[in-house]
């Protein structure tokens, strides 16, 4: 089988979740591609942008909001960074920043200022709090 882009960007998130000391299992959420199901209770939704640098942009087509908003309350969502980093964000996190239940594509925007976390922005607005890098995978498990 051929390596896909997006797996090359998947990868290092999904390390780091199963070498993660509370990890049992890694599942497919569901038909959707990104869609993972952790520990059989836990919605992971990748999305991944290949820029190199800060900022990282991830658009939330009507597809996704749909499957996040059918998974439940333990739903994360793994931003992949280029090669630098991952941003975790919670279900609550991530109602903060844009419309799940629009009618339309809703965008993310991820900013890592030199030496700093991850500074999060979306069709709503703006994190109240920035993100750690060290928050990938531990908020998964919390």
């Amino acid at each position: 089988m051929k390596v896909q882009e997006q797996d090359v960007f998947h990868g290092p998130g999904l390390v780091q979740i199963v070498e993660h000391q509370s990890f049992k299992a890694l599942n497919r959420g569901s038909e959707k591609y990104g869609h993972y199901l952790i520990n059989a209770d836990r919605h992971v939704f990748a999305k991944y942008s290949k820029k190199k640098t800060s900022p990282w942009s991830f658009t939330f087509g009507l597809d996704d909001l749909q499957a996040i908003n059918d998974a439940g309350s333990l739903t994360y969502v793994m931003l992949a960074c280029g090669h630098v980093t991952l941003c975790a964000l919670t279900l609550d996190e991530l109602t903060e920043v844009i419309d799940l239940k629009a009618a339309t594509a809703q965008t993310v925007t991820v900013e890592v200022p030199k030496r700093g976390s991850c500074h999060v922005k979306g069709s709503k607005g703006r994190m109240k709090l920035a993100v750690p890098h060290s928050a990938f995978p531990e908020k998964l498990f919390a």
